[in-house]
């Protein structure tokens, strides 16, 4: 146990490292949106400054009273906000104001269900084949409030400036403007619950995966609504957009066959949540056990008195807030604990879960891998991860292989700089992810499929003891 002092130390470093990590987000992405774009600049800075949207604060776009129950897909409503202006008088090839929207999807258990989001539409043309493609982006980890969700944050223009804010998460929205000063048109969506009524189902694969499809299908209806022709669609996601990504990926061909999917990238998918629950147990994100379990509460109703009775007070008190924080929050406030101080039991969450059958029923069906993508797809997944387990993220690449998957796998290069692995491979995995949509859209072939190294002894700081040690076999790949 730390120490109050210790611990206060602990924090400042953290904070300043936090601080310098989101420096080196903008730095990076900015410089590889500057090497990708190959279009002249035209567009200037915003001129419309939307109101900043505080926690509490009630925006009627997000109300849901009266809207009729829509098909999967269909679009409920629209509005639009002002664009970042970030840069001021530069000219970075973006538009000055998005599209947030409303859309119809099916949860997991085939229920209607609002969501919401927005869609940037380029002022660059697409200079690929085909009309122009879109590419729907699932945030990584933002949190489970509602205010945390990425239509209420930056990149749209008057919302919370993510650094000052503390959602750096949010510096992701620098993916918009790549894809979009490329001629991508982009959807961003805030997934179940997050914006919406109930609670955000945090990595649940299905309801991920349709509000990642259904997402595509809302940008299809305003396009083709506006007289254009709809193209190709990708996906793309770092952490839990990188699941969201990849359970878009292996659940298209069953869900939304209507849709041309090129492809998709996913960084550091939790593809197995028992072995990212035990790797992240203790750590800073701690707190993200807490969104997944809350998730489950929200999506299975017959676990919340099996669960109550072996959650201590603490326990319960802890799943109550975070439902309602953003991920900044959760590492001040929960940072490093572990989720034996949960459990009246003395147990940790996973070791609970293993003996209560229909709890790990309901975890195991989050499970990403038993079928294949449906279209080319990129996973990086780090040594040096002390969130997201890295194994875990390297068997996904290894069944869908074995599924007749066309997967390349990256190891991500970053060297180890202890916590900030995960968060830095947004860029330094990026890098790659970013090339590689790019090269689906323009339809060109995929160099290095299923070419997968095995991890070199010893250098595995992500993983926890007993994940990555199951035979990949044939099977355990079966149809989804």
């Amino acid at each position: 146990m730390c120490k109050e002092g210790e611990e206060e130390e602990i924090l400042t470093m953290k904070k300043m490292w936090r601080g310098a990590g989101a420096a080196a987000l903008a730095t990076a992405l900015v410089a590889v949106q500057n090497v990708a774009s190959a279009q002249g600049s035209s567009v200037g800075s915003s001129t419309v400054t939307s109101p900043v949207v505080q926690q509490g604060d009630h925006d009627p776009f997000y109300d849901t009273a009266g809207l009729a129950a829509g098909e999967p897909g269909e679009v409920l409503k629209t509005a639009q906000a002002a664009y970042s202006n970030i840069f001021g008088p530069y000219h970075y090839n973006l538009p000055r104001t998005a599209t947030k929207i409303m859309y119809s999807t099916l949860n997991s258990v085939g229920e209607s269900t609002p969501v919401t989001g927005y869609v940037v539409e380029p002022v660059t043309p697409w200079s690929g084949p085909g009309p122009r493609p879109t590419l729907v982006i699932g945030r990584g980890t933002v949190g489970q409030g509602d205010q945390c969700a990425p239509s209420k944050n930056w990149p749209l223009d008057g919302q919370p400036d993510p650094v000052a804010a503390g959602r750096l998460v949010n510096l992701e929205g620098l993916y918009d403007w790549i894809f979009a000063s490329n001629g991508v048109r982009v959807v961003v969506t805030d997934y179940v619950g997050m914006g919406t009524p109930g609670v955000h189902t945090y990595m649940n694969k299905d309801d991920q995966a349709h509000a990642m499809l259904d997402a595509a299908r809302a940008a299809r209806e305003i396009v083709q609504g506006n007289g254009q022709e709809f193209g190709q669609v990708g996906f793309y996601g770092h952490s839990q957009g990188g699941g969201a990504s990849a359970a878009a990926l292996e659940t298209a061909a069953t869900y939304a066959p209507d849709l041309s999917v090129a492809g998709g990238y996913a960084s550091a998918p939790p593809a197995d949540l028992d072995a990212v629950q035990r790797n992240i147990d203790g750590s800073d994100l701690v707190g993200a056990i807490g969104f997944t379990i809350n998730g489950l509460l929200e999506r299975f109703p017959h676990l919340p008195p099996m669960l109550d009775e072996h959650l201590s007070t603490q326990g319960h008190q802890t799943l109550n807030r975070l439902a309602d924080m953003c991920t900044r929050e959760i590492t001040e406030e929960f940072g490093y604990q572990t989720t034996d101080q949960w459990t009246t039991t003395g147990q940790r969450l996973d070791e609970l879960l293993a003996d209560l059958p229909e709890a790990r029923e309901a975890m195991d069906a989050q499970f990403i891998g038993h079928g294949k993508p449906v279209a080319p797809a990129m996973i990086v997944s780090g040594q040096h991860d002390l969130n997201v387990e890295y194994l875990q993220g390297k068997q996904l690449a290894q069944r869908w292989c074995a599924a007749g998957g066309a997967v390349v796998y990256r190891d991500d290069f970053m060297p180890k700089i202890g916590e900030y692995n995960h968060f830095a491979q947004a860029v330094t995995g990026g890098v790659f992810g970013m090339q590689f949509m790019l090269d689906r859209f323009r339809n060109k072939p995929v160099v290095g499929a299923c070419a997968i190294p095995d991890a070199p002894p010893g250098s595995v700081e992500g993983s926890v003891a007993g994940s990555g040690e199951m035979a990949i076999t044939g099977s355990q790949v079966t149809g989804s």
